[in-house]
């Protein structure tokens, strides 16, 4: 198939694609209610930790050049690994956009000038959505793989697992740091789909219907991303 072609037919699949919500929490979803797992649906990339040896969780954002990278790191006390989750995309319109708004309100600021007045590009709606799908349908042939080149990537002492979209990797972020900071969040209660914790964590991460329940801490969670 030719570069035209198949773009065409991969911007028709990701016009047509449904947008799920990939990311899920399960609640119960392990027995020993200190453990936390991480795990990546339709691969074997998994974590598993307990969840008060948590030293810190963050999020950033950066470019390798040819792509740009939105991570969680995950750093664990008494542990020489690291846990880091990942999404790499090369950059979009609205990246462009979104960078050049921000230079250009700076440079108001420093000429003493009222930032908000500064001129903007308009961030394309419709199209960067068909571009991040397309780029996630490109992603996606190879995005369950991990590729290390040391030392330039990577250290030697890191767990890493690649996730499909950004958004994905946010809600993660979000969802573990409101539990670590102790406040509540709605979860998936996987005492309440039929079988066992793994049968239970997996019905819920395919959307079968299962009850909902309020929790505050990160033990005895299973958190699913595509």
């Amino acid at each position: 198939m030719n570069p035209k072609a198949l773009a065409a037919a991969l911007l028709a699949t990701a016009a047509l694609a449904p947008q799920a919500d990939a990311f899920q929490m399960t609640k119960k979803a392990i027995r020993n209610q200190g453990i936390f797992g991480i795990k990546v649906n339709n691969t074997d990339m998994a974590f598993y930790g307990r969840a008060d040896s948590i030293l810190s969780i963050s999020f950033q954002e950066y470019t390798t050049g040819s792509f740009i990278v939105a991570e969680v790191v995950v750093d664990m006390k008494d542990s020489n690994q690291q846990l880091r989750i990942y999404n790499a995309r090369p950059p979009g319109t609205a990246d462009v956009a979104n960078r050049a708004n921000r230079a250009s309100s700076a440079n108001s600021q420093n000429r003493g000038l009222d930032p908000n007045d500064a001129s903007k590009l308009p961030i394309p709606g419709p199209l960067a959505a068909l571009e991040t799908k397309v780029n996630n349908v490109v992603s996606n042939s190879t995005g369950d793989i991990v590729v290390k080149t040391y030392p330039t990537t990577t250290h030697a002492k890191t767990v890493e697992m690649v996730v499909t979209t950004k958004a994905e990797l946010q809600q993660l972020y979000s969802k573990m740091i409101t539990l670590y900071t102790g406040f509540e969040v709605e979860a998936v209660d996987g005492a309440s789909v039929e079988g066992s914790n793994g049968a239970a964590a997996s019905a819920a991460a395919s959307g079968n219907t299962a009850a909902k329940i309020k929790i505050n801490q990160i033990g005895g969670v299973l958190f699913t991303l595509e």
